[in-house]
């Protein structure tokens, strides 16, 4: 019985890749490639594909980049390029048809835009007022000063 074009893999072939361990998290957790890869910001299988169309050499070696610009993981680059010689070599062959593109492309993680310190103080200012204005409220009178 095959299972529905809903419930099918996106690409069995990369599985094992995607679904292997870069390494623990904090808090001992397995952190997956697929997981590293979508907080880099990336498509965890167009990622695959890509890194599959280059030498294993090159692959290793920028797979090695991602893994040691993890977020919350400071791993160093020689232990980054040893994990990530591991993972490489549960890639499917190269396919020679395809194009090879030798450069990451990262997608922007969508985030809130900074807020300028003007802003801050605004709304810091704001949050003391309306405590100001709770308290008034609440004891019939202004909080400090004078007599009850």
């Amino acid at each position: 019985m095959t299972l529905r074009a809903a419930y099918r893999p996106l690409r069995p072939d990369l599985d094992s890749f995607l679904f292997a361990s870069v390494g623990a998290e904090q808090d001992g957790v397995p952190l997956s490639t697929i997981s590293a890869l979508t907080r880099l910001g990336l498509d965890p299988w167009d990622e695959a594909v890509r890194l599959s169309s280059l030498s294993k050499r090159e692959a290793a070696e920028q797979l090695a980049r991602l893994i040691a610009e993890l977020p919350g993981a400071h791993r160093p680059l020689a232990d980054a390029r040893e994990i990530a010689g591991g993972l490489i070599e549960r890639l499917p062959r190269r396919d020679k048809n395809s194009p090879a593109s030798s450069q990451i492309q990262l997608r922007l993680l969508r985030r809130w835009p900074p807020w300028p310190r003007q802003s801050q103080l605004l709304i810091f200012c704001v949050v003391v007022v309306a405590a100001l204005l709770v308290s008034i409220i609440l004891h019939g009178g202004f909080p400090f000063g004078g007599s009850p």
